[in-house]
């Protein structure tokens, strides 16, 4: 609930949706002390008489007025002929809630000589501010009331029907489809010339929300159908068959609950319509009529000429107040959307619009410089916290440099690129600074942003097979793209420049080749068009995010030539991203490592391969497997344990859990990125430098020091350091 508030604290609309729908409710609740007078109750020589409700020098006071013109019913205002108004008046006795005898009402003459018209009179004489506070009950909870039935037939029908399948699916939607199929105002009418004329107020309420849920399910139900058909997939429903759980017990108690956010909204959006409906019925005469009351009631006769519009505007006041409610519970709908699925999120951050960003020196050669960069991201409730995905990174990249970014899963690789592009979902919470060229790139609106994207950043993503359209063919996808950049430009030219651009990657065969389709390529090729298209439009930073995943070693080997190729032709800038870090090294400059939202290690390339100063990359460089170990009878080096929940990092050392070398002070705070000395003979790389815990197994008397050597960081300054986050002496261990 407190993260529902503090979410809800930040979308305005739905604050406001929540105070009026709470307002409203409470009004109804406690409809017969908030209405002056009973909904039956009439003063017949006031018929149409105007609103008379006057804030004076005295105070609140009902102003009289009198009938000139019976043919028309105008009133005029008596001249200091006034009432005072009182609160918790002497009035009409009444049972609060069928059950407190009262007769205390909350506004009211204190004299009780002539009655006070909030919103007016109808055409009966009868106070149309108490009729409304009283037609709210019925129209305020036939939304409710249907909502439940129709929703429970929807979960129940579109449950079996996704869950089963075959000739349960094909009955059930069959049968949800006669619904859908009869336009709704017809199968309304219908079915309520099936019933009775000569019901009860009470009577006709229960029918019309029966009709109303009879017709409302169907749509729900297919919706509900398919997300069951989706999840009833998931390991952990086959797990539930496997132990023999019933099939209805896993569709409600496992199958149901995961499509609560869905079922919310659905909610909140069916209450208005319903509320519609049932006014629609009462306007045609088919709903609530008298005695009882509602506010599809109150517009039956009223409002259903254009002179009582015009001389009687205040008749409109329930139409209004459907306007407000159906408005308040869209609003609501929409905050609650939000809410369970952030990523579906419509308001725009301006935090950093009204306080700034935090502003970092610029490296004179970096193309891109990242200072402090921390992105997470708001779960769907009733989880708590944020996932937070990245936690403060900073690096540069220099031009022409290709920077090699490593670490398992999870570790905030691919969210740290996304945020140069600015491809971070709007509702990912961010802080920091990302400079292109000097450029700050967080935070710019889409028509700037998009001047970098393709034309200065292009990217190579994972999965080639799913980075293109199925139904264009290669020549169309150049077209697009060319154009975005040039839109003049011709089908001709950007054939001829297409065809360039594949030969340069070495596609094979690309005249006859463009008018293929993707699924005609494969998985190689696919990421030499995808390369192309990067460089299409001239970027000149080139983002590979994980290229050389789904591709066998050939190909890998292939890939990797053709990026650092081009990058010695083209003189651009390249960020590798992978889990091999063999790979990563043969072909970057510098390498990072990362791990659980940190850089655990930061140098060139060389240096941390060869002379790792972290635990964690010295046990990616073990697990990596060698040209021997295929003949070799010892296991392969594996990390145990798994990447720290992004929901609740450690407060410390992340790494510490599945460390070998962890000591008692690794696990009581975050070590701070060290530099080491330059490699050198005195000091080489790992060698007795500084940090913040220490390696235990490694040191010649483990606890009682973190700088065994005594060298500090800043002694010895490098154009390319290699930062680390732990003391390791690799020299001395076993």
């Amino acid at each position: 609930m407190k993260k529902f508030s503090r979410f809800l604290a930040s979308r305005p609309l739905g604050v406001s949706a929540l105070v009026i729908l709470v307002f409203l409710y409470l009004l109804m609740a406690f409809a017969e002390p908030v209405a002056p007078y009973e909904p039956t109750t009439s003063f017949p020589e006031m018929t149409y008489h105007p609103p008379n409700l006057r804030l004076t020098l005295q105070g609140l006071q009902a102003q009289e007025a009198r009938v000139i013109n019976t043919m028309t019913w105008k009133y005029v205002l008596v001249k200091d002929a006034y009432h005072p108004v009182g609160f918790f008046v002497k009035g009409a006795p009444y049972k609060l809630f069928g059950l407190i005898p009262a007769e205390r009402h909350l506004i009211g003459t204190k004299d009780g000589r002539y009655p006070v018209f909030v919103f007016g009179a109808d055409n009966l004489g009868r106070d149309l501010f108490s009729r409304v506070i009283h037609g709210s009950r019925i129209s305020l909870t036939i939304g409710f009331i249907a909502t439940a039935i129709s929703l429970g037939l929807a979960i129940l029908f579109g449950g079996l029907a996704g869950y089963y399948g075959g000739m349960v699916d094909w009955a059930i939607m069959r049968f949800s489809e006669f619904f859908m199929l009869i336009p709704g105002l017809y199968l309304i009418l219908f079915l309520r010339s099936l019933l009775s004329g000569d019901m009860d107020s009470g009577q006709s309420y229960m029918v019309i929300t029966v009709i109303l849920s009879l017709v409302g399910w169907p749509g729900t139900a297919r919706t509900i159908r398919g997300l069951v058909h989706s999840i009833k997939r998931e390991d952990f429903i086959l797990n539930a068959r496997l132990e023999g759980i019933p099939s209805v017990l896993i569709i409600f108690a496992h199958i149901i609950p995961q499509t609560a956010s869905l079922l919310i909204v659905s909610i909140a959006l069916s209450i208005p319509g319903f509320i519609m409906s049932e006014t629609t019925l009462s306007y045609l005469g088919l709903g609530i009529v008298d005695p009882a009351v509602s506010w599809g009631s109150l517009i039956k006769r009223d409002i259903s000429t254009l002179s009582n519009l015009r001389n009687f505007p205040w008749l409109l006041s329930p139409v209004w107040l459907l306007l407000t409610v159906t408005l308040a519970f869209n609003f609501l709908a929409d905050t609650l959307r939000d809410f369970y699925d952030p990523y579906h999120a419509v308001f725009p951050r301006i935090r950093d619009k009204l306080f700034g960003k935090k502003t970092v020196p610029a490296d004179d050669d970096a193309l891109v410089h990242v200072c402090d960069l921390a992105v997470s991201f708001p779960r769907p409730a009733p989880a708590h916290g944020a996932l937070q995905a990245v936690r403060g990174v900073s690096f540069s990249l220099r031009r022409g440099e290709i920077l090699g970014i490593v670490g398992e899963s999870g570790s905030g690789k691919s969210v740290t690129t996304s945020a140069i592009p600015g491809l971070l979902p709007k509702t990912a919470v961010w802080s920091g600074s990302v400079r292109y060229d000097g450029q700050e790139l967080l935070g710019l609106p889409l028509e700037s942003i998009r001047a970098f994207r393709g034309k200065k950043i292009g990217m190579i993503f994972q999965e080639p097979g799913r980075s293109y359209d199925p139904l264009q063919n290669m020549e169309k996808v150049f077209l697009e793209t060319f154009r975005n950049s040039d839109p003049a430009m011709t089908r001709e030219a950007a054939r001829k420049k297409a065809v360039s651009l594949l030969e340069e990657v070495g596609l094979d065969r690309v005249e006859e080749r463009l008018g293929n389709f993707p699924h005609q390529f494969s998985g190689g090729q696919l990421q030499r068009i995808g390369i192309a298209l990067a460089l299409a439009q001239g970027c000149e930073l080139l983002i590979a995010d994980e290229p050389t995943t789904a591709l066998d070693v050939t190909i890998q080997a292939q890939i990797v030539a053709l990026i650092k190729r081009i990058r010695d032709e083209r003189k651009i800038s390249v960020i590798f991203i992978s889990h091999d870090i063999d790979l990563v090294a043969g072909i970057s400059d510098r390498i990072l490592v990362m791990y659980s939202g940190l850089v655990m290690e930061e140098g060139p390339a060389r240096d941390v391969f060869e002379s790792p100063a972290h635990p964690y990359t010295r046990a990616l460089l073990a697990a990596a497997p060698r040209f021997e170990t295929h003949y070799s009878r010892d296991p392969l080096d594996i990390i145990s344990g798994r990447v720290p929940d992004p929901s609740n990092p450690p407060p410390a050392c992340p790494f510490a859990p599945r460390c070998r070398f962890v000591a008692p002070r690794c696990r009581e705070a975050l070590p701070v990125l060290e530099e080491l000395p330059p490699r050198d003979a005195q000091h080489p790389a790992g060698a007795g430098h500084p940090g913040e815990c220490c390696n235990p197994a490694g040191a010649e008397h483990p606890g009682e020091s973190c700088n065994p050597a005594g060298v500090s960081a800043h002694d010895n300054p490098q154009s390319t350091p290699h930062r680390y986050r732990c003391v390791f002496t690799p020299e001395k261990q076993v």
